[in-house]
C-alpha cells in the first residue's frame, strides 16, 4: 500500500505523432503495436494495405506504437480529422477511449471508422484472422 506522503501522479499519455510518419493524403490513421521481435510485419501490412488500394506512405498516418508507452488519441484526432483509423494490437481502452469495439467489424465512432484488429504477429499466421481483415478492409476502401 501507498502511505499518505507517497506522491502519486498519472502518467501523461504520449503524443501519438511522436510516433508517425506518412503524407496521409487519404486520411487514414494507421496506429500500430510495436513489435520489434517482429520485424517483418510492416511489409505484411504494407501489403494487405496495397490489395486494398490504401499506400501507407501517401494515404496514411503510421504510428508505430512503442511497448508499455501509453498514448491517447484524441487530441490528436481533433487536430488531424481522420476519416479512418485501422488499429493493430491495441485495444481502445489502451488508447484513451472508453468503449468496446469488436474485433474486424469497421465502426463509426467519434467521427471516424474504426478496425480494430489483432497485433500483426498474430495475424500473420493466421489465415481465419487474415480473411476478416480482408473483408473488413474491402467493406472500407473497396
Amino acid at each position: 500500500m501507498y502511505s499518505p506522503e507517497d506522491l502519486l501522479f498519472i502518467a501523461p499519455d504520449r503524443d501519438p505523432m511522436e510516433f508517425s510518419t506518412g503524407a496521409y493524403a487519404r486520411k487514414i490513421w494507421l496506429v500500430v503495436l510495436e513489435e520489434p521481435l517482429f520485424p517483418g510485419n510492416k511489409d505484411f501490412l504494407v501489403k494487405i494495405l496495397a490489395a486494398a488500394q490504401v499506400n501507407p506512405e501517401k494515404d496514411t498516418l503510421w504510428t508505430s506504437v512503442p511497448v508499455n508507452i501509453s498514448v491517447g488519441l484524441t487530441p490528436t484526432m481533433k487536430l488531424k480529422q481522420p476519416e479512418h483509423i485501422l488499429v493493430f494490437g491495441l485495444t481502445p481502452q489502451m488508447l484513451g477511449l472508453q468503449v468496446d469495439i469488436p474485433l474486424y467489424k469497421p465502426t463509426d465512432f467519434y467521427g471516424a471508422t474504426w478496425l480494430f484488429s489483432e497485433a500483426l504477429s498474430v495475424l500473420e499466421p493466421d489465415k481465419s484472422r487474415k480473411g476478416l481483415l480482408w473483408k473488413a478492409l474491402q467493406q472500407l476502401f473497396l
